[in-house]
């Protein structure tokens, strides 16, 4: 078991003369009886001497960190420090390495996460994090504003565990998260974007979109102010997928650049908010056709949220198993067949003709037979 290698971590740094803790997540998540991924350790022992004891690499040996491999399993350790002044908004310029665990402490970003626990299971809390887990209350360490300007992304994180855990947050954490706002504009967007993503996925999301609100933090999320106004009334979140499709339907189909999307997530929110705005009531046989199933299902629960639809997702399955033809390759003549008909070399009006037919077909305005399609052509102008 992880905590048992953590602990037998923490004994072997201790044997030889140093401090060390169980801190953060890992904690907090064993206070509240939930499961836990990560497990961090803070010790006084200087990076080279955690690496002279263990199998370890420096993978932020600026910031006093090196990943041990231990039992088969890898363990964040870190030396207490203070955090110098920060030009990026993200990490400190320089960190001292500290001999005081409360120094380690008091630079965290809120009390839950701050609690430490020894190998015997035994809690050291400097900061009230357990009180503040017990009333289910997010509250930054010290000055709220000092610690989201240490680091910017702490007014997203403070969202995040709201949304997973479904606490409130303090008042004075939340108007600093309402002062700070736009500090999330000088954040690298892929970490805006990873933790969003992270915020998405929380089970008390509606909670974290009505304070995203209150610290108007949806102002700085480009294109997506409109979606979350409209998003937070519903009575069920929708996943992410319909999440960033209502919002880009509500921004009239643009999706800001700044947005780190694959391009295959980008063309996807691209078309089915396109597909939304084309078909707000209904999306006819010949959107189902041109867009897809995958692409009108989005389009569809987009437009169920905004109230235009009704939920179709068994129908629009039906309907498009049941298309008629679904390309053009479907249709019952060839394009050597419409030469020869024609008597006309191929050329641009083929392809003209061809989508012709095809919208006529899924209209049922034309059958798609070789006699109607025969008759259809040799009537047809070019």
């Amino acid at each position: 078991m992880a905590i048992k290698a953590a602990k037998n971590i923490i004994k072997e740094l201790k044997k030889h003369g140093y401090q060390a803790y169980l801190v953060g997540g890992v904690v907090r998540d064993f206070l509240m009886k939930q499961k836990f991924s990560d497990i961090d350790i803070t010790t006084n022992a200087k990076p080279f001497e955690v690496m002279r004891l263990f199998k370890a690499v420096p993978t932020g040996i600026k910031y006093g960190t090196v990943t041990i491999q231990y039992d088969n399993k890898e363990f964040e350790v870190t030396t207490f420090r203070t955090d110098g002044p920060t030009k990026d908004f993200r990490h400190p310029d320089s960190v001292v390495y500290s001999d005081n665990v409360q120094d380690d402490v008091m630079r965290r970003d809120f009390t839950m996460n701050a609690i430490l626990m020894d190998e015997y299971q035994n809690i050291y809390d400097y900061v009230g994090g357990q009180k503040d887990i017990e009333e289910k209350t997010i509250r930054a360490i010290g000055n709220p504003n000092d610690r989201f300007k240490e680091d910017a992304l702490r007014v997203l994180r403070a969202l995040y565990f709201q949304a997973k855990l479904g606490f409130n947050i303090e008042k004075e954490t939340k108007e600093a998260m309402l002062n700070n706002r736009l500090l999330i504009e000088k954040l690298a967007m892929e970490r805006v974007h990873a933790e969003l993503i992270k915020i998405l996925r929380g089970p008390y999301l509606k909670q974290a979109l009505e304070s995203m609100i209150d610290t108007k933090i949806h102002e700085v999320l480009p294109g997506l102010k409109k979606g979350i106004e409209h998003i937070v009334t519903l009575d069920e979140m929708p996943f992410i997928d319909t999440f960033f499709t209502i919002c880009f339907t509500l921004n009239l189909g643009f999706i800001p650049s700044k947005w780190t999307f694959s391009n295959r997530h980008r063309h996807k929110y691209q078309r089915a908010s396109e597909l939304a705005l084309k078909y707000p009531k209904h999306i006819p046989d010949e959107g189902l056709y041109h867009y897809g199933l995958e692409l009108s299902l989005l389009a569809n629960k987009t437009n169920f949220n905004l109230g235009l639809q009704s939920y179709q997702n068994q129908s629009l399955q039906e309907r498009f198993n049941n298309l008629p033809l679904r390309s053009e390759l479907d249709l019952a003549l060839t394009s050597m067949e419409i030469v020869d008909i024609k008597n006309k070399k191929a050329g641009a009006w083929l392809g003209q003709l061809k989508n012709e037919m095809v919208e006529l077909v899924l209209q049922k305005k034309l059958e798609n037979t070789k006699e109607a399609l025969t008759a259809f052509v040799r009537a047809y102008e070019v």
